[in-house]
């Protein structure tokens, strides 16, 4: 067997694998390590057209399971940034070069996981909803989802420390996120 469809077989299962895996509410943030995996053996566009389909379709199964359990307040407030952020996305998708696309995806999973361990608190007190804090988070989401199907981080840094019961947490994830693809 070709050494280069071994090298590609072990690089795109696992990336689609946690991709399915954390697009089910199972993972996380998992899901930012699916593409920069699958790049090491195809070009970033390739990469982000074969998660496409499993996003959609994941998408789709997680809003018709969530459909009644769900903020709509926080939904609300987040689809106006992120609709920007798509704009935005959109508008200077073809500035970045492949390179600078893929650093950005590291520094948003270097971020959130800094965001994680400086934040972290033992005692659980939920922090109100916050306009600014809301606006920016779903505006970097909405632009991280058009460029890079990475849309989950900057919404998760939001909702997390709302402190939602984890039902009404997903539904508001995943009610968001299908507003932006």
């Amino acid at each position: 067997m070709d050494t280069n469809l071994i090298f590609f077989l072990i690089c795109t299962i696992p990336a689609i694998t946690l991709y399915g895996v954390a697009k089910s509410g199972l993972g996380g943030s998992m899901s930012l390590i699916s593409i920069p995996l699958m790049t090491l053996v195809m070009p970033l566009s390739k990469a982000l057209a074969i998660i496409l389909p499993i996003l959609i379709l994941s998408d789709a199964v997680a809003v018709y399971k969530f459909r009644k359990q769900f903020d709509l307040d926080t939904v609300k407030l987040m689809v106006i940034g992120g609709g920007i952020g798509v704009i935005i996305g959109s508008l200077t998708y073809t500035l970045f070069s492949e390179s600078t696309i893929k650093a950005l995806i590291g520094l948003m999973g270097f971020c959130f996981t800094t965001h994680y361990f400086i934040f972290k608190r033992k005692k659980i007190i939920p922090l109100k909803k916050s306009l600014l804090k809301g606006g920016i988070s779903s505006l970097v989401a909405g632009f991280a989802s058009f460029c890079a199907h990475s849309g989950g981080t900057p919404t998760s840094i939001y909702l997390l420390p709302l402190r939602l019961k984890k039902e009404i947490y997903v539904g508001t994830r995943v009610i968001f996120l299908c507003f932006l693809i």
